[in-house]
């Protein structure tokens, strides 16, 4: 409508139930009816309401579009120049594989991090953080993928060590020097000629935030108690977070409006910081960003236009379901040149950028988008069945009826550390009926307070249930709460989602040798190869035992599992091997791994599911034959858990070399990838130079 001032307004009538008659008017003025709300919307108002009417406008409030999708600050931050990044790298989040900076800057924040909680930024002690993580299992094993050496991290590491301390020196409140220097770009307000700030606490590392009240989620670098000195004032005392950066010191708008979001996250948790900072770690400069306001308004709105792409990707055209088309392509050839999504954008609208997709013919763009829709669809599905908005919509009470969940806990002992980045908790029921049901060992959680408050507190896994308590592996230490905290624990079904397969579906589309031949296979559908004797496949010294293995199981295998091991080892690309259950698919894959492994290469084995790998290994386990089992102990057999790379990582590997050693041991040369796969969806994900994949599942 216009107003009396003859300025355009948006009227919505909102009630805060389908099933009541109580309604209530919002008015959305000053830039806020641009707001793409709809009937039927969710939305949170943060203000003031008068007799049943809500006014948000440039002086007050907010209008929170669909706050239980919680979008990432980052997500914000890319969209500000361009929505369609922000859409994008929503939902390709699998996509970027690493690179060396950002190993690099990872390394860095973990040194800092650590020097901060240890109250020690001494030259002596930041070496030790950084020997200490170039020795980590983690780092070496991303180091190992990107094909680094640990003299080539350790330069650009000890690029920024004397940074650190510095930065200490300067604003560490137990450094004589500290107070002395200005932050960066000079006052928090308008009212301030000049101010110091000096940090006189840490409060935590890595603060998790999940928050519906304004549809975010954040992890803060660092949530810092510190000193505010204006001249002629007394000194105030905030908590704070602190952003990290290892990049340029652009102190962006990009890197100034992630912390300002960090600020109005904070407010919703604590008093309210009114402020936060960037740390650019290669200079020690320390900017202040003050959370107005006016920009926080504006983000929201930016939050709200990217929910309102996210939470309506698919629209209906003739009663079909498609994707919905992207955000406007922004002019800028600057920015759309460095983009991590170019690719994706221009396959997503197959018309623009037409550079990044000459290599692609209609039929890979129609596979790209048919995939893309499905995946959609199944997210859609798994969102609406069992999304972690549940975790803040239904109570600990009413969770635990319908399962994946357990309430009403406190920490039962002390919190012991079991790695790096991992501590054991471990929980009992408070009160009331002690028995504990809804969450079983292996299964991924998330902590939160039992009124969900805190929502997101700390993420892990379930390793122990007993009678009456659950002891779980965390990525953080709950310890620094109350000891009358009381906590629940819910099942995390939304974590990874399809995210891994979108990634993998981007990478198909990739301009290279790799992916082109996949594209022949996968989407072209060109018919597998095979050589023509058996001869060129095994080496001369293996015969005999290959021979052995035949003699031993060739009296148990009927024909059509010998005519498949035979087309697997003649095999140039891939073999299918089909079958209903019963029909002999696990024996045909132990005596094919039995074969490769005694002609010297290695097997890949891999599944949809962590039982199918393990019920396999344990019949490799009485044929001698070693073996490194891959991903999460926590989800392994337990007859398989000395197998695992954790385990035997634990053994001391600190080079890069022990690591290699350890690798190479197994992985002598890889030329057989076996799949065990229970959905076809899951072909996708297929990057090898030689595949040979075996359904190991109901036919359907």
């Amino acid at each position: 409508v216009t107003s009396t001032q003859s300025c355009t307004e948006k009227h919505l009538t909102i009630t805060c139930s389908k099933t009541t008659e109580s309604r209530e008017t919002c008015i959305l003025k000053d830039g806020w009816e641009s707001t793409p709300v709809a009937v039927g919307d969710v939305v949170h108002l943060e203000g003031k309401c008068v007799s049943g009417l809500w006014t948000i406008d440039r002086d007050s409030g907010f209008l929170v579009l669909l706050p239980d999708l919680l979008i990432s600050g980052t997500s914000i931050a890319n969209s500000i120049r361009c929505m369609r990044r922000g859409v994008l790298g929503e939902m390709f989040k699998a996509f970027d594989g690493g690179s060396k900076q950002m190993l690099n800057g990872t390394i860095v924040h973990d040194i800092f991090q650590k020097a901060a909680m240890s109250s020690d930024f001494s030259p002596e002690r930041i070496q030790t953080f950084a020997a200490e993580a170039l020795r980590s299992p983690n780092y070496l094993g991303q180091m190992y993928s990107l094909k680094l050496t640990q003299a080539d991290m350790r330069q650009e590491v000890e690029e920024y060590l004397p940074s650190l301390s510095e930065w200490a020196n300067h604003y560490v409140h137990m450094s004589p020097q500290a107070g002395q220097k200005h932050p960066s770009d000079g006052a928090l307000s308008t009212q301030d000629a000049t101010c110091s700030v000096t940090v006189t606490d840490y409060v935590d590392i890595e603060e998790n935030m999940w928050c519906p009240r304004f549809g975010l989620k954040v992890k803060i670098d660092v949530t810092a108690g510190v000193r505010i000195h204006r001249r002629g004032r007394k000194p105030t005392e905030r908590i704070v977070p602190l952003e990290l950066k290892t990049g340029k010191e652009s102190n962006s708008i990009e890197h100034r409006s992630q912390v300002i979001l960090y600020t109005l996250m904070s407010s919703a948790r604590r008093c309210d910081p009114e402020a936060g900072f960037l740390v650019y770690l290669k200079t020690g400069s320390l900017h202040p960003v003050v959370g107005n306001h006016m920009d926080r308004r504006e983000l929201v709105k930016i939050r709200n236009s990217l929910a309102h792409h996210i939470g309506n990707s698919l629209v209906k055209v003739e009663g079909r379901s498609q994707m919905a088309p992207l955000p406007a392509i922004v002019s800028d050839k600057q920015a759309c040149k460095y983009c991590p999504q170019k690719r994706n954008c221009a396959v997503y609208s197959r018309y623009c950028f037409s550079l990044f997709i000459e290599h692609l013919s209609p039929v890979h763009l129609q596979y790209f988008s048919h995939w893309l829709l499905l995946c959609t669809l199944e997210a859609l599905t798994m969102e609406n069945k069992a999304g972690r908005r549940i975790i803040w919509l239904q109570t600990a009470q009413q969770r635990e009826k319908s399962g994946g969940c357990v309430g009403n806990m406190q920490l039962a002992r002390e919190v012991s550390v079991l790695s790096d980045g991992v501590y054991k908790h471990s929980f009992v029921r408070k009160e009331g009926d002690q028995t504990l049901t809804g969450l079983i060992v292996g299964d991924r959680i998330v902590v939160s307070d039992q009124d969900s408050v805190l929502i997101g507190l700390a993420t892990g896994y379930v390793t122990e249930i007993t009678i009456s308590g659950v002891t779980c592996s965390l990525d953080k230490n709950l310890s620094k709460f109350s000891s009358n905290t009381v906590f629940r624990l819910d099942q995390d079904e939304g974590a990874g989602c399809l995210s891994t397969h979108l990634g993998n579906l981007s990478m198909l589309m990739e301009n290279t040798p790799t992916s082109e031949r996949l594209r022949q296979l996968i989407v072209e559908f060109r018919p597998p190869q095979f050589i023509d004797s058996l001869s060129s496949v095994l080496p001369r010294d293996a015969k005999d035992t290959v021979a052995n293995i035949l003699k031993d199981v060739f009296r148990r295998l009927n024909k059509p599992q010998k005519q498949a091991m035979k087309k697997v080892l003649l095999s140039k690309d891939y073999t299918l091997i089909v079958g209903i259950p019963g029909t002999g698919k696990t024996t045909t894959i132990c005596t094919l791994v039995r074969i490769l492994h005694a002609c010297g290469f290695s097997v890949l084995l891999t599944s949809y599911t962590h039982s199918a790998v393990d019920n396999i290994l344990l019949k490799l386990k009485r044929f001698k034959i070693s073996f490194l089992r891959l991903g999460r102990a926590q989800k392994v057999h337990h007859d398989i858990l000395p197998f695992t790379e954790e385990s035997r990582r634990a053994e001391g590997i600190q080079t890069l070399e022990e690591l290699e050693q350890l690798y190479s041991k197994e992985v002598r040369h890889m030329k057989f990838f076996i799949v065990i796969y229970f959905k076809i969806l899951q072909s996708v994900n297929l990057h090898f130079i030689k595949c040979h994949i075996t359904y190991d599942a109901p036919t359907h």
